[in-house]
């Protein structure tokens, strides 16, 4: 079991329990497997299984502001990422869930990132910053600068008609900038971003590559909602 404390809304205890399990093969679909129960008080509506041996689950809470929501990212391990996003996909607040860091939005913004700027115009700037606060309660702020936009292509992942993104945005860790770039999925009906391929460059110049793109979404009542078992690019399971 993970536990949460929610210092964004109110020092309310959110908690994550993960049910007792066997991993099973691809094949025989992961509802089979471990589960993931929402806190109490909130409800699931989405499970995504992306490339990179990620699974995700988002829900909304009682209580919350209205368009807004949870992502918890897992992997082999269990859960690493929760974070708190609002109807236009503002970082609100995320946690680090190993590490213990946490990440909190500074409002208002220079330039909020606006997904219904996105899907008004084709394009979206962003200029915003966070405070980051690691495990031992040391606190730094992190700008970010950066933009989305549409390329006019569309792909359908699942029976979902996704849109296909450009980005790209850079943030100063106190030893030069970092540049993250690449192209994304987005949702105009859940109103929500998904990984794709992308680049992060060091200041040094190294590159690392991921690629995070959605592979299968469940929806409450389909197979594999809120399974605990991620099926692609994990160890020997290679889809």
């Amino acid at each position: 079991m993970v536990c949460l404390i929610n210092r964004y809304l109110l020092t309310t205890a959110f908690t994550v329990s993960v049910a007792a399990g066997s991993v099973v093969p691809v094949q025989a679909q992961a509802q089979q497997g471990p589960t993931v129960t929402p806190p109490p008080g909130c409800t699931a509506f989405l499970t995504t299984q992306s490339r990179g041996c990620v699974v995700s689950h988002n829900w909304t809470c009682e209580g919350d502001p209205e368009g807004t929501h949870w992502r918890l990212s897992m992997d082999e391990d269990g859960p690493f990422y929760l974070s708190f996003t609002d109807a236009e996909f503002r970082w609100l607040l995320s946690y680090e869930l190993r590490s213990g860091a946490q990440n909190t939005l500074i409002q208002p913004e220079d330039d909020p990132a606006s997904i219904t700027d996105l899907f008004a115009t084709g394009t979206d700037s962003m200029s915003f910053s966070t405070i980051h606060e690691n495990g031992a309660g040391q606190r730094i702020q992190r700008d970010y600068t950066g933009f989305d936009r549409l390329t006019g292509e569309t792909v359908e992942i699942d029976g979902r008609i996704l849109n296909r993104t450009q980005f790209s945005y850079e943030y100063d860790l106190g030893e030069g900038p970092r540049r993250v770039e690449g192209g994304q999925f987005v949702s105009e009906d859940w109103r929500m971003f998904f990984g794709g391929v992308e680049v992060t460059t060091l200041p040094n110049g190294e590159t690392r590559e991921s690629d995070n793109s959605p592979m299968e979404f469940a929806e409450p009542g389909e197979p594999g909602f809120l399974s605990a078992t991620p099926l692609y690019d994990c160890g020997d399971m290679m889809s």
